[in-house]
């Protein structure tokens, strides 16, 4: 009975959300530390939230990527191919992860995100990931008209 219970809430209450774990663009999106300014067209789809980071889907031109992005990161494994910039973050080499490619950026500090696809990352992927900009816990970036929140449960 439980069960049967526990399936009627949440058929109730999957529409909604599925609805708030939509966003789209154009607009500065922050969530779990990837500061993304959407160009119209493109979508978030926020799949997984937690105190220290969480996972999107970021889906536009060039595509789809899972997301995940980390606001207490240490540095992530690899070689960094594109040096860090200002507030442009470094970048690291492409690799191969159980089943997925994964391209990883860091800040040099504790934000990283890393971005992942079930075929090599694409050169407009690439491209797409050169405009991502990282922040860290405690900090507050500005003109996030979309954005995520961290979860304490």
């Amino acid at each position: 009975m439980r069960e049967l219970v526990a399936a009627a809430v949440l058929a109730t209450a999957l529409p909604f959300l599925a609805e708030a774990g939509e966003l789209e663009g154009p607009g500065r999106f922050c969530g779990y530390s990837p500061i993304i300014d959407l160009l119209p067209g493109e979508r978030i789809t926020t799949l997984e939230g937690g105190i220290h980071g969480g996972s999107f889907r970021w889906e536009g031109s060039f595509g789809s990527l899972d997301v995940r992005g980390i606001a207490w990161a240490t540095r992530p494994k690899g070689r960094i191919v594109e040096a860090q910039v200002g507030a442009k973050p470094a970048r690291f080499a492409q690799r191969r992860t159980s089943k997925r490619y994964e391209v990883a950026i860091w800040n040099g500090g504790h934000g990283a995100a890393y971005f992942s696809a079930a075929k090599p990352l694409s050169a407009n992927q690439l491209k797409a990931i050169s405009r991502v900009k990282l922040f860290e816990e405690g900090q507050a970036p500005s003109g996030c008209k979309l954005r995520t929140s961290p979860s304490w449960e």
